[in-house]
């Protein structure tokens, strides 16, 4: 298999039609276009904070997806008044080029920049990914220290121990979010479905014990690779308003099924 379509199966880029009139969201977000460092112009969403609200979202969306996918999901993080800024990457929901990881990673920085630019002065970044996005959000925030935090959801512990074993050989580029937690100095939430059948089931327990900073590991019993955002999305809101108070402050009340399994400040 050549690299180039061993990348097109690893990313599996959607470029299908974005519907907004589907969506739920009586509010709709703004089209945003952001320029990479290599000039490559990508198409995302945004939907505005509250007046003097510093809090923004940046959402990364997973494997096979685009950014019309991705904000139907992110319009449930709006409740409390936080920005959302729905990210994309090249080659993805008709996005020039095609993607591979040096390229997604400029992809990531561009819409992290704008995120800055968008909540000004004081900005509290905070990074979303799913599955893919949530190894997108990781490597972006590694070694920075002007994010807020980073909350992952399916999050693999490596790529390759994600792919099916007839499959390793062939993986074009290597992930490793073992490795990458460990240079993330804002505080970490990791949340995995019990009855996920995407990612092995000790990834988030190898990711939360990898972290050398602030983390939290969140089991959601009965969720799958994909949890409902209608209830994930203001419970994350509210998350993040408790973890802007400081590391001490437990975090808010989880639906009944769910567990912290791991916690450190």
């Amino acid at each position: 298999m050549s690299c180039g379509l061993a990348r097109q199966e690893l990313y599996a880029p959607r470029s299908g039609p974005i519907d907004i009139a589907q969506w739920s969201s009586t509010v709709p977000p703004q089209a945003i276009q952001v320029t990479t460092s290599d000039q490559i112009a990508l198409n995302g969403y945004f939907w505005p904070g509250a007046p003097g609200d510093k809090d923004i979202f940046v959402f990364f969306h997973g494997r096979g997806a685009h950014h019309g996918v991705a904000a139907k999901y992110a319009q449930y993080l709006r409740g409390r008044g936080d920005a959302v800024l729905v990210a994309s990457y090249r080659g993805f929901g008709g996005n020039p080029g095609s993607p591979d990881r040096a390229g997604i990673e400029r992809d990531a920085a561009a819409f992290i920049q704008t995120a800055h630019k968008l909540a000004g002065e004081e900005a509290r970044v905070w990074l979303l990914g799913h599955s893919l996005g949530a190894a997108l959000a990781i490597d972006a925030a590694a070694g920075r220290h002007d994010i807020a935090g980073v909350i992952t959801i399916a999050a693999f512990a490596t790529l390759t121990a994600a792919a099916p074993w007839y499959a390793r050989p062939f993986v074009p580029e290597r992930w490793n979010n073992v490795e990458e937690v460990k240079r993330i100095h804002a505080p970490l939430l990791i949340l995995q479905g019990d009855k996920d059948r995407v990612i092995p089931g000790d990834s988030g327990a190898r990711l939360a014990a990898a972290a050398q900073g602030p983390v939290a590991y969140v089991s959601m019993k009965g969720e799958t690779h994909k949890p409902p955002m209608q209830t994930l999305g203001p419970w994350l809101s509210a998350a993040i308003a408790t973890m802007n108070k400081g590391q001490a402050e437990p975090l808010p009340e989880l639906p009944a099924s769910w567990t912290v399994v791991r916690q450190t400040s």
